[in-house]
């Protein structure tokens, strides 16, 4: 197997990952950076600990994005009622950027603070382009989804990245590989993010 079907294959990680959380399944598992199963399955694709990608994977497995996103859409649910299809995927949308521009900044060596704000700049765009949503689904201000969603978001990157840092080195005693040496053998860039539209229901 070749690093570019690893890759292809957390496409499939995400799909399953989506799937369960939609039938309810999984939205209540517990972190665990030891988890040997989860380890194996993201080694079993050829990817390492200490790559980014690994750490990806590791919260994929976790549904880490896909809780994010489910936490945000029954906050707007119970306080707007039902989401419509163009705004779920909006919201989706912008909860994919934010866990993204987060988990990225793992090696960092920032604060979680300074990481969850950077995300939540960088997904600017997302952002807007939910608020529009929202406001056209509602008839309110896209600004009033901004102000409510803001400390939430920020908490949810925050969370983010604190689970990459637990996982992106994998379990006691492994073999820990750095970016350098992904890029010297080779491998090409860091994966690029699955945009939630290779995601459906």
């Amino acid at each position: 197997m070749t690093r570019v079907m690893a890759l292809v294959a957390m496409v499939f990680i995400l799909a399953g990952s989506l799937s369960a959380c939609v039938t309810g399944g999984g939205m209540d598992d517990v972190m665990d950076p030891n988890a040997v199963s989860d380890d194996a399955h993201c080694q079993s694709l050829l990817i390492r600990p200490g790559e980014l990608v690994y750490a990806q994977c590791r919260l994929a497995l976790r549904k880490t994005y896909l809780n994010d996103y489910a936490a945000r859409k029954a906050a707007i649910a119970e306080r707007f009622g039902p989401v419509t299809q163009s705004f779920d995927g909006a919201l989706r949308a912008d909860a994919f950027c934010n866990y993204d521009e987060s988990v990225k900044q793992v090696r960092d060596g920032l604060a979680d603070d300074v990481v969850a704000q950077n995300a939540y700049q960088r997904c600017d765009t997302t952002r807007n382009e939910l608020a529009e949503k929202f406001a056209a689904a509602t008839g309110k201000p896209g600004e009033t989804l901004i102000e409510l969603e803001r400390d939430m978001i920020l908490e949810q990157n925050r969370a983010a990245v604190r689970e990459a840092r637990a996982v992106i080195d994998g379990p006691p005693g492994s073999a820990v590989t750095t970016e350098a040496a992904v890029a010297e053998r080779g491998a090409g860039a860091i994966a690029q993010p699955i945009p939630p539209s290779a995601i459906t229901r």
